[in-house]
């Protein structure tokens, strides 16, 4: 799991590190950035991994002969453009030493809420560099509509624009949208070039922009179906579900971040 890294909150492999334990799954975090808290707490204290300990960290799991152990690879969070390089010649790097091929899921983490979270030049970098190595992404509305050029601001437009994605690249297999909004409901769906699948759930009542992490969740709890050994359908029912529970929960109690507590509860 390569992403990002928080002392307080749930956000990246901090949360995916809740996700994986409470599901009884094995993770190996690879963290981009280090910090004190999720931006929504206001203060930014910590910064980006250093190039070339990254580089020396996804370098040696091909030294120590790892990549047998690893069941798939999951990225998110990239601090920087030089991380984007890095983390595709590491998940080359596995590719050619297992076979058949490593799994690969990338949530692409670059913005929501129609803004970037960072330099637009790594939204680029994970479209150039990442996504033709993704055998399943999982962007929310706003990353899909910049990966795709489609405005998403229903279900048709969200399929056309998981359609576009998917004619670009011909190796990836699935695309799950997160977060469509559909009169009282958000919808998450899943697209592949001949079906669609959807899951629907009431909007939440008073966290209306939703949870920092709630990508980050969707991601996580998608990765820990498909390494328990669910076919991709099963996995999506379940995580939508799941996460939509989880959500719903911290809602109804009005938590500021996902917990642990909250995780565990949702995946009894």
């Amino acid at each position: 799991s390569i992403q990002s890294q928080v002392s307080f909150g749930a956000v990246g492999n901090t949360l995916a590190t809740m996700v994986a334990h409470a599901m009884d799954v094995d993770i190996a975090a690879v963290n981009t950035i280090s910090l004190v808290a999720h931006p929504g707490y206001g203060l930014r204290a910590g910064g980006a991994a250093d190039d070339a300990d990254m580089e020396a960290i996804l370098s040696a799991i091909g030294t120590l002969d790892l990549w047998d152990r690893i069941g798939m690879v999951a990225t998110g969070y990239m601090a920087k453009e030089s991380q984007v390089l890095l983390t595709q010649h590491a998940i080359n790097q596995g590719k050619n030493k297992r076979k058949p091929p490593i799994p690969i899921l990338v949530d692409p983490a670059f913005g929501d809420h129609g803004r970037h979270y960072n330099d637009t030049a790594i939204a680029y970098a994970i479209d150039r560099h990442l996504l033709p190595l993704a055998d399943i992404i999982t962007p929310n509305r706003f990353e899909a509509s910049f990966l795709s050029g489609i405005d998403i601001f229903n279900a048709a437009t969200a399929a056309t624009a998981g359609r576009e994605i998917l004619a670009k690249y011909p190796d990836m297999q699935v695309v799950i949208i997160t977060g469509i909004i559909k009169h009282e409901h958000c919808l998450d769906m899943l697209i592949r070039r001949d079906d669609i699948s959807e899951h629907s759930a009431p909007t939440l009542t008073h966290n209306k922009n939703g949870f920092a992490g709630g990508g980050d969740l969707f991601a996580s709890l998608l990765s820990g179906n498909l390494i328990k050994g669910h076919g991709v359908d099963q996995a999506f029912a379940e995580t939508a579900r799941q996460a939509s529970q989880i959500l719903s929960d911290l809602d109804k109690r009005q938590e500021k971040n996902i917990t642990r507590q909250a995780i565990a509860s949702g995946l009894a």
